[in-house]
């Protein structure tokens, strides 16, 4: 049904034994379905050969004695929803594996068995069956103390392998076409409507078309060759990395070393910052040559040999204070151009920073935390790679004094490493001992891509594919999985973490249940040197722009659009530019010795190399358009970023566009965002070009009046928590079920405060605090009809449409969003953007900043999914002694929510004179600034 519960009226299947169908039918739910509608399936069935039956006869004799006791694979593509329709009933599932989960009873029967499904995100989740109650070992095995693995069937979701096959999201209908099975998705009148035999065809169709898609994408997976993986356990590409680095015999570095010190990992944990990601010309049109580094992570892996220490049998260390310094003293962005430098690289510092240009990570705008690279001071000892020092050398002209230093260096390999061939071809084999395995990759696809020029057909098609899957296989074991940190709810009492101090701290899990252990490949130590290369890379851009007269508008991980000076001509500047680019030539590692900071096509005109005037209009990090002028003025955007907008639903379809507006000249998927985005961002870009960027017209399309739509999946029973209020004394068929689709909405702007609370005056005494409205709608395929049954989330009341935020009032901002890292860079700041003078006061530990980030994106920010471990004991009074002396208690209680007698108690007989709970909360609420600090 497409309303809001999404019940089940009828199903389709197909039971194989290997390729050999077997069985094909229809199973049916007598509580959505007319008898006419019964009597339309079992006549239709009759008709096709196929089998009918009511949806309890399917759970019993298909899912559980034939799915279940065989063994069998169960295919589909979206399968939690799938699973989600069919089963009997559902819970909240238990384990640390599945905690967060669902678990799903397959039919009423007191011995049924469980499916387990726990979302890890758009593209994938955890599929088991639970494991079974009952003893399955013999009694010969029991006698004897044999544990047997049970073997439960797997499930093998298409979606999921598709995007790890191919590194990008499908429909069913776009995957079948992308594989070019024999069938394809056929079309429909709608859902939801009077059940007609051709409605039956299709769905019958989607069967088969789901099956030539699994068959077409194990294909492709057999190609590679992975043993040790199968197609259910492939979740994303990192999972087909890994799997190749297990086909190596390459095993982590917390098995291979198991007594790898945590004080030395918490070190090496707290100098990881990620990607740089930064806007420097705010709101104002500048021309660019929009460049980005050839795989710069498989690049700066291949220069400083990281390889070695993803094959070798662990990890030594030494202390390198005197010669660090003596290196920075000494060093120049010329050394650099030399590879025989970079794996000197090798080597985490820690100082005590005094002004110098560094990543720092903080609350900037008081709420959840960001990482801007900024002026830094610091009386207490900080860690951070070679890489960061040096960029900051560049950047400041002063040279920082390293109070410690260890440079890091690979034992002897492994024993048992052996040779692999890519995707099982012959020609694309690598030897993990004789071959740095991340050059060898990019050297493979340059190859590859060399010869897709004069190939053609299907000939052509083959080295594309193959192309792409040496870049997914690079990027997928250069970075993400050695960085891997699975967060679970613990249920032990208390766990150790370490932090920069180089000690062990007792987190105690009264106060916080979440924890985070590594994953599978965790190596922290390649993690933060890859991501600190990676910036010094852009610090030498940055250093070679300043040295040669020009400017940068922004910067993101990889890529710098650089910007022509007021006066320079246009000729002047490609010249400068284009050799800030050729600087970088001699550090190509690879056997096609292209350039490493290249031009990127959006500055050609479309179809050659011939470059064309660019201009970029900057908003704030990851927030940017790139765009021509056409002959007659008009704007032509060759790139745009979602960013920010991605939450939203479409308020109008392509087809429905406005025409004021003009059609795309560049293909939407190339631009990189939906119609209505572009449609925003032309709207900007006219406002920018006449002069008056405050000023964007929102008034180009009546649907931009709606409410504000966020369309999102009830993927958790936290989320799914919220409609337990509207589920209250409905039967089964009117409630809101696991994986039902949902909408989220916004509050108007009058109901919340900055701080995300109201507070009303009442006579004398502490404001009584008006919880924020957290909206929330049932699915509705009209959002407008889905709002009017809007709701609060957290009390269950009714919310007039009227006090709902619009999306005209919902994007309002967009083209003003602050960049709250940086100086100059609030609302209505245009021009450069400054780097902040921060003071830090003490550390503080967190956890995984990542964690429900996309789950957050639809229901806004969550303070509670970070995981914040608090400041330590070392600090923390003198830190709380400083605050009180800089705004009043009552202030301090307001900001932080502990009542001012708890802090008027700590202020004056000390912080053992309070409760460990107020004294957490102090901890994590602590307001950001203090004196402007």
């Amino acid at each position: 049904t497409v309303d809001a519960f999404q019940n089940l009226r009828f199903g389709t299947y197909q039971l194989r034994r290997g390729d050999e169908l077997h069985e094909a039918g229809i199973f049916f739910n007598s509580k959505t379905l007319s008898p006419a509608e019964i009597q339309t399936i079992r006549t239709y069935a009759a008709g096709q050969g196929m089998s009918a039956m009511p949806l309890e006869y399917f759970q019993r004799d298909v899912m559980v004695k034939r799915a279940y006791e065989l063994r069998a694979s169960i295919i589909g593509f979206n399968l939690p929803f799938d699973i989600s329709r069919v089963a009997a009933r559902y819970n909240s599932a238990r384990g640390k594996a599945m905690k967060g989960g669902f678990t799903f009873q397959l039919c009423d029967a007191a011995d049924s068995p469980y499916v387990q499904i726990k979302h890890l995100s758009a593209r994938a989740a955890l599929i088991q069956f639970a494991q079974p109650k009952q003893n399955q070992l013999t009694r010969s095995q029991r006698r004897k103390g044999i544990a047997t693995r049970q073997r439960r069937g797997t499930f093998i979701d298409l979606k999921t392998l598709a995007a790890a096959l191919f590194s990008r999201s499908f429909s069913l209908a776009s995957l079948a076409n992308f594989l070019k099975t024999p069938s394809r998705k056929m079309e429909t009148a709608g859902h939801g409507q009077k059940l007609t035999a051709a409605y039956l065809d299709y769905a019958v169709q989607d069967t088969q078309v789901t099956w030539e898609c699994y068959a077409a994408l194990k294909q492709k997976f057999d190609e590679h060759g992975l043993t040790n993986a199968s197609p259910g356990k492939i979740l994303s590409e990192a999972s087909m990395g890994k799997a190749y680095l297990k086909s190596m015999g390459i095993r982590p570095l917390l098995k291979v070393q198991p007594d790898y010190p945590g004080e030395l990992l918490g070190q090496i944990m707290s100098s990881y910052y990620g990607g740089r990601s930064e806007v420097h010309i705010r709101r104002k049109i500048v021309q660019v040559l929009y460049c980005d580094f050839l795989s710069m992570y498989p690049t700066v892996c291949t220069l400083m040999n990281l390889w070695q220490f993803v094959v070798a049998g662990g990890v030594s260390w030494r202390d390198s204070r005197d010669a660090t310094n003596t290196l920075l003293h000494s060093i120049t962005p010329e050394d650099l151009q030399r590879p025989a430098m970079w794996p000197q690289l090798r080597t985490l510092v820690c100082l005590r920073p005094n002004d110098q240009i560094l990543p720092v990570r903080a609350k900037y705008d008081g709420q959840s935390p960001n990482i801007g690279v900024n002026y830094l001071k610091s009386e207490f000892g900080l860690w951070y790679t070679l890489a960061d020092v040096i960029a900051s050398k560049f950047l400041t002209g002063k040279t920082p004094v390293i109070d410690q230093a260890f440079t890091f260096s690979p034992l002897r390999p492994q024993k048992g490493l052996g040779p692999i061939l890519i995707a099982g071809r012959d020609d694309y084999e690598v030897d993990s001992l004789s071959d740095d395995f991340y050059r060898r990759l990019i050297d493979l696809r340059q190859s590859a891509k060399a010869k897709m020029k004069q190939a053609k057909g299907d000939a052509r098609d083959q080295l594309n594919a193959d192309q792409q899957t040496l870049k997914i296989l690079a990027n997928s074991t250069s970075y993400g999985i050695f960085m891997e940190l699975v967060t679970s709810e613990e249920n032990e009492s208390a766990r150790k973490f370490f932090g920069a101090d180089g000690k062990a701290n007792v987190l105690d899990l009264a106060t916080s249940e979440k924890v985070e252990d590594p994953g599978p490949f965790f190596h922290p130590l390649l993690g933060t040197l890859i991501t600190g290369a990676a910036r010094l890379m852009l610090a030498l851009a940055e250093t070679k722009l300043k040295a040669n007269g020009l400017d940068w508008a922004f910067c993101d991980t990889d890529s710098m659009a650089i910007a022509k000076p007021d006066g320079m001509s246009e000729l002047e500047f490609f010249d400068r530019a284009t050799r800030v680019c050729a600087w970088f030539d001699p550090l190509n590692p690879y056997e096609q010795k292209a350039s490493l900071f290249k031009i990127e096509d959006a500055n050609h005109r479309p179809g050659t190399q011939t470059l064309q005037t660019l201009f970029c209009f900057c908003i704030s990090s990851k927030r940017y358009a790139l765009f021509n002028s056409g002959d007659h003025g008009e704007i032509i955007i060759r790139k745009a970023s979602a960013h920010g907008l991605g939450h939203l639903r479409a308020p109008y379809e392509e087809d429905d566009a406005p025409e004021s507006i003009p059609t795309p000249n560049i293909d939407l998927a190339e631009i990189g965002v939906e119609r209505w985005q572009y449609d925003l961002w032309m709207k900007i870009l006219e406002a920018a070009n006449s002069g008056k960027p405050a000023l964007v017209d929102l008034d180009y399309h009546t649907a931009l009046s709606q409410p504000a739509v966020c369309r999102y999946s009830a993927t958790s029973p936290d989320l799914l928590r919220w409609f337990r209020k509207f589920n209250e004394g409905k039967p089964a068929e009117r409630q809101v079920k696991p994986f039902n689709f949902l909408y989220s909405l916004m509050a108007q702007e009058q109901e919340q405060s900055a701080f995300g609370k109201l507070h009303e005056r009442r006579g004398r005494g502490r404001p009584k605090k008006k919880q924020k409205i957290c909206p929330v709608a049932p699915f509705d395929r009209s959002p407008a009809k889905a709002t009017k049954n809007a709701f609060d989330r957290e009390t269950g009341e009714r919310i007039d449409p009227l006090r709902l935020k619009t999306y005209r009032e919902a994007i309002a901002q967009y083209h003003l969003h602050p960049e709250a890292k940086f100086a100059n860079a609030d609302f209505h700041d245009r021009g450069i953007t400054e780097r902040r003078h921060i003071e830090a006061l003490l550390p503080s530990y967190i956890g995984k900043e990542s964690n429900a980030l996309e789950e957050q994106y639809f229901t806004g920010y969550d303070e509670d999914a970070l995981l914040e471990l608090g400041a330590g004991d070392a600090g923390f009074e003198r830190i709380f002694a400083a605050m009180t002396e800089e705004i009043s208690i009552r202030k301090l209680a307001r900001k932080t929510g502990v009542s001012a007698a708890t802090i008027a108690k700590a202020k004056s007989r000390g912080m053992d004179a309070i409760s460990r709970g107020s004294r957490k909360v102090l901890e994590m609420r602590m307001p950001p600034q203090a004196n402007g600090k």
